[in-house]
Parts: structure tokens; sequence; C-alpha cells
């Protein structure tokens, strides 16, 4: 096999991510009397017990030391009607101000912004932290939710938000067609 560079590697990493759907999601913060925002593509749940989740951020984001210092941030789930707020967190060259400036929200009593209309907030504290190449994994323990409205979710899927498919029948998966399948 021939060598391939690290570049090469997380290029070719970064084309197959591309193949993977993922929830839109924008975590809010509050710090240093500063509060921001960040469009994320890395959310899930990470345990039930205690209730965690995760996501990723750049090490090098604006976003990223207000989360390090941060005592508690917001996950909001969008919904498919929010493409523009997606985007609006996503843009990097917007200050925090910026970033809130004709949006309707309210601070939470830790001082975190909390978008008004979006399908679910969870408010979490810090929980861990893991340094892992150019991002740094948090960790947030749930400590309250908020079903705020009803409707599909927003995806990113190869280079453009998505609303979810059609539901698929279950296929039954036989011995003899599963690859590399323990013949009984």
């Amino acid at each position: 096999m021939p060598h391939v560079t690290a570049p090469a590697l997380g290029e070719a990493l970064r084309q197959v991510m591309r193949r993977v759907p993922s929830p839109v999601t924008v975590v809010t913060a509050a710090a240093r009397g500063e509060m921001r925002g960040i469009t994320i593509g890395s959310f899930t749940s990470v345990s039930l017990n205690p209730p965690l989740i995760s996501f990723n951020v750049a090490q090098q984001a604006r976003m990223h030391p207000l989360l390090l210092e941060a005592r508690h941030f917001a996950v909001h789930i969008l919904g498919t009607e929010q493409v523009a707020l997606g985007q609006r967190f996503a843009e990097p060259g917007l200050s925090g101000a910026e970033q809130f400036e004709g949006l309707a929200y309210r601070l939470h009593p830790e001082g975190t912004p909390v978008l008004e209309g979006v399908l679910a907030v969870l408010h979490c504290r810090p929980y861990r932290t893991l340094e892992a190449g150019d991002h740094t994994i948090f960790v947030g323990e749930v400590i309250e939710i908020e079903t705020l409205t009803d409707g599909p979710p927003l995806l990113y899927y190869n280079r453009a938000y998505r609303a979810v498919g059609e539901e698929l029948a279950s296929g039954k998966l036989l011995n003899s067609a599963a690859p590399n399948s323990a013949k009984s």
C-alpha cells in the first residue's frame, strides 16, 4: 500500500464524512461578558445515566475559549425551517453581538443566550473536555430540557442542508447475503 500523507488522509476523511448525515445544532454560551454561538454538526448523545451529550469544536474557533470558561451552555436543535439560523452561527467573521442581532432570544439565569423557536434546547453544564487533534471534544451534562416546537429536524449532508427523508421498510438480512458473517 502506498504511503499517504496526513493532509491527504485528512482530506479523504473529509470526503467520506460528507456522506454521513449529521444533525444541525447551535451551541450558545456566555463568559467574560461576551456571548457567542456556533453551528455544530458533531452533536450526539453519550450517556443516559448521567444524561450526557457531546460535540467537537475547532481549537481556532472564536467560540472555543468561551466554551472552556463557560459554566453553562445551551444546545439548540434546529428544525428544517431554520437553515438561516444554522448559516448565521456558521459565519466565522461575525462578532458575538452580530450573531444575535435581530434574533429572538432570551437570557438563561446563567447568562447563556437561548434562541426562540427551535425544536428543543438542552441546557448543560460542562462535564469533561478532551483535546483531539485540532479540535476539542466537549461533553456536557444535561440539566434541563425545553421542547419548544414540533417538526422535522434540520440535517447536513454532502455540503447541503437537508430534511429527513422517507421512512424505509425494514429489510431482513440473510446470513448468506451478509458479508463476513459467521455460519452456524
